[in-house]
């Protein structure tokens, strides 16, 4: 239309003129950024070039045709000033380089398309298609220049008209990270993240996998059947591995020479030994499509494909970590200097690498590699994590979710049980392979916090990905909360005596003797009883319970409040010590408790008196149901008193009948529980039968404040949180005699059902084995008599009983491990028989 010719002129010269302004009050630089105020000429300029109403609307329909013509100059005036813009944008990219001091005419240029944004005078994503074919036309070094300026007008450019520009900023960033090399360019591909997470909210739908879809796409390929290399000059040498002498390659077909990792253990039977490299490679490379697609496991078939692949693959990671720490102590005259540098731990050894590898060549390299190691189980770990979400414990978590997200939810597909058992024992075998390795305990509470913050995440996205942003709240709602706020604050009626003044009655003319003897009344200078508090407190409580309205509730808690920090600052001064014991300001029974002095304990006899060990590290006791843990530690506590301070667990449970709160357990719910788990507050924490379980780190310090040794009654589970947890104790296991008087002592004690029962005594000779290899403990008594066994635990807690990894021969176990049965007291069958599997 030739109507519009005349407006692209004008606001073309207007805009020139601008950019000459703004390089008379700006250097060459990206900064500092121009605003509305250094354009002021130009905006003034904008209004005449676009009048506010060009057409004369009908006299019928006026409203109407106002909102029309209405839209209509502003389409036109959008255009005008695209046509315009992206024109001279054109023009100066095409003759002007973005390293020379003439392209801050490009910033100015963005810096007035901005201010027009703001100002709603142009289209709000201008300034981003702008930026968008920019970055195209540029070198990866002009792109890092473009992207200073993004970062350095950040706030601004993203404040207004979010909405018209979010699809263009992902889309120009998207475009920017496919062109960037993640291994090249790593620092400048985390900016690029780094400004998405900035600007979009943390709420934000755009780049959430809302259907749970995999990256398919993302095939590693590699040989099925790899060729067996012929010649062993051909092959590499890997330094700190055991290689394989030419005599041995002939003697047996299935060894491989000096290039191979080995993966034979001399401890291992041969059903147990590892695969070798050629049988491995193609199984190891197989799990990286299990890796990439996970849904591939619901068939049956598969998932048995993966547990051998997983099973091979973790051995020969074991396997290979036992032989070079093997070939580091030994050996050490034979190019000693080359083994210590090909295993020594350095962060710059930490490389990422975009694809793999799969060359046949590579594979030993690869798998002696530590870090390339972790980076395969941390992989292995995160697809452990995703199959145990998909049992029925797991499941009963989400019934309750409002508007789930059917599409990653899988409500159809279920995890076995015995798939469950193999799918824990692997998680436990990889975290005490990284628990080994160097710096082990700190990567391995890395890999937990990270999966743990994963799964609050898959949480959102099951939920529908709820919003959790609040409003923001409009200017005339906080002007009336500031008023009411001020309203309630400011007291209408005048007190006679203001609160906090001073009596001034002394100054009335009255004889000075008794003036003086009213200043020395004790009551003008000595703070109150601290029990006073205890009663007025109570009586707000109980007007708290009859309070009908809002606002008397809120005046009684308010007095409360008042007189709970005065109780508060008194006991500060004489029993700072209950303040531990406060969890909730409402309630502070703590501070009334008369403090247990030593002369309130009873009197034991002469001789009697507990006597405290020279090691005061806490104490552990552990061992399977029925074994008889509970007997042993009331024994310790009955005849060694004032020494020991038994803990009780945390459990999310309801109490069973006959339970009692703080004596059983400490019965809370879920959200207290995960706000002590969250506090880092429990030394250790567990999760059976779909319920926490968890010890107060807060409770043992203060058994230790107390001067008495914090003891504790923990299952194998809960002791291999507290180790992992870096909690120091010393940690006993209590062994039955044998699996037959096991199963006769809780027979007698009636408290485990027959249908359980089997399954509890598989579960006793799986940790009695265990606890004979893996070193979790400091030593193991055989309860086989309550009286010996008691006498072995006291000597082993008192410094006088040697510290084995098995049975206690003082306890009726022989050298073989063969135990001679002989009949338990009454008190130790009753005593002998914990719940925790039963």
């Amino acid at each position: 239309m030739d109507f519009q010719v005349p407006q692209v002129a004008a606001f073309s010269d207007a805009l020139k003129g601008a950019l000459e302004h703004a390089q008379t009050v700006k250097p060459a630089s990206i900064e500092p950024e121009l605003t509305k105020a250094d354009f002021e000429q130009l905006f003034s300029e904008v209004h005449s070039i676009f009048p506010t109403s060009q057409l004369s609307p009908q006299p019928d329909n006026a409203q109407a045709a106002d909102e029309k013509t209405t839209e209509e100059q502003k389409g036109r005036q959008n255009g005008v000033i695209e046509t315009v813009a992206r024109d001279l944008f054109s023009s100066l990219i095409a003759t002007t380089s973005i390293e020379s001091p003439e392209f801050v005419q490009v910033w100015n240029l963005f810096d007035i398309l901005a201010a027009l944004s703001d100002n709603e005078q142009c289209e709000p994503a201008l300034l981003f298609w702008l930026i968008e074919e920019l970055l195209d036309s540029q070198t990866i070094s002009g792109c890092s220049t473009t992207f200073d300026f993004l970062e350095s007008r950040r706030e601004r450019i993203t404040a207004k008209h979010w909405k018209q520009k979010q699809l263009v900023i992902l889309r120009t960033c998207n475009e920017l990270l496919r062109r960037l090399s993640r291994a090249e360019d790593t620092g400048f591909c985390g900016r690029v993240f780094i400004f998405m997470f900035q600007s979009f909210p943390l709420g934000d739908k755009s780049s959430v996998n809302l259907r749970g879809e995999y990256h398919t796409e993302n095939v590693t390929a590699f040989k099925e059947t790899p060729i067996k290399p012929e010649d062993a000059a051909d092959k590499m040498d890997v330094d700190g591995v055991t290689s394989t002498p030419k005599e041995e390659k002939d003697s047996n077909s299935k060894s491989v020479g000096a290039k191979a990792v080995s993966f034979d253990s001399k401890d291992k039977s041969a059903s147990e030994k590892s695969l070798d490299t050629d049988a491995l490679y193609p199984v190891f490379w197989s799990l990286q499509q299990y890796f990439s697609q996970p849904t591939k496991l619901f068939e049956p078939q598969t998932l048995n494909k993966f547990k051998y692949s997983l099973d091979a693959t973790l051995a020969a990671f074991e396997t290979v970590a036992q032989s070079q720490r093997s070939s580091k102590s030994s050996d050490d005259t034979k190019d000693s200097s080359k083994k210590r540098k090909a295993l020594e731990v350095d962060a710059s050894d930490d490389n990422f690498n975009p694809k793999y590898l799969t060359s046949r060549d590579l594979f030993e390299l690869e798998i002696s590699d530590l870090f390339f190691r972790r980076h395969i189980l941390i992989q292995a770990a995160i697809i452990l994590d995703f199959l145990r979400s998909l049992t029925d414990t797991a499941k009963v978590r989400h019934r309750n979710i409002k508007q789930p997200n059917r599409s990653v939810m899988y409500s159809d597909q279920f995890l076995g049980e015995d798939d469950d058992k193999w799918a824990e024992s692997m998680r436990e075998r990889i975290n005490h392979y990284i628990l080994a390795g160097p710096d082990g305990p700190h990567v391995n509470r890395i890999i937990a916090a990270v999966t743990s913050r994963d799964k609050g995440w898959a949480r959102w996205k099951m939920e529908s990905c709820p919003q959790f942003e609040r409003p923001s709240i409009s200017p005339a709602e906080f002007n009336t909360a500031r008023a009411s706020a001020k309203r309630l604050a400011t007291s209408k009626r005048l007190r006679p005596t203001p609160m906090g003044s001073l009596n001034l009655d002394f100054l009335k003319d009255e004889d000075e003797e008794i003036a003086m003897e009213k200043f020395k009344d004790p009551a003008r200078y000595r703070l109150p009883d601290l029990a006073t508090f205890k009663d007025k407190i109570a009586e707000d409580d109980l007007e708290l319970d009859f309070a009908k309205t809002d606002t008397d509730r809120a005046q009684i808690v308010e007095a409360k409040a008042s007189k709970t920090w005065r109780a508060l600052r008194i006991a500060s001064r004489i029993r700072l010590a209950a303040f531990d014991r406060i969890d909730d300001w409402q309630n502070i029974e703590a501070v009334f408790q008369e403090p247990k002095h030593a002369d309130d304990e009873p009197q034991e006899e002469e001789g009697e008196a507990g006597r405290h060990p020279d090691d005061k590290r806490p104490i552990i006791v552990s061992g399977p149901s029925g074994v008889g843990k509970s007997a042993l530690v009331d024994l310790l506590l009955e005849r060694q008193p004032g020494v020991f301070s038994k803990l009780i667990q945390h459990t999310t449970r309801k109490p069973k009948a006959g339970e009692v709160d703080g004596q059983d357990y400490h019965f809370v719910d879920s959200a207290a529980f995960n706000v002590m788990l969250d506090g880092d507050q429990l030394l250790e924490f567990t999760t059976r039968d779909g319920f926490d379980y968890g010890s107060s780190r807060k409770m043992a310090d203060l058994a230790i404040e107390s001067g008495k040794i914090p003891l504790m009654q923990l299952d194998r589970e809960a002791v291999q949180s507290a180790k992992e947890n870096l909690y120091v104790a010393r940690v006993i296991f209590i062994s039955p005699p044998s699996r037959e008087e096991l199963e006769s002592r809780l027979k007698k004690a009636g408290s485990c059902p027959d249908d359980k029962l089997p399954d509890l005594l598989k579960a006793a000779q799986e940790e009695v084995d265990q606890s004979k290899s893996d070193g979790l403990y400091d030593t193991v008594l055989v309860n086989e008599e309550l009286e010996a066994a008691y006498k072995s635990l006291e000597e082993f807690i008192y410094g006088c009983a040697p510290t084995t990894n098995g049975a206690n021969e003082k306890n009726g176990a022989s050298a073989d491990g063969d135990i001679t049965m002989q009949d338990t007291t009454n008190r130790q069958i009753e005593q002998s028989s914990e719940t925790n599997g039963c």
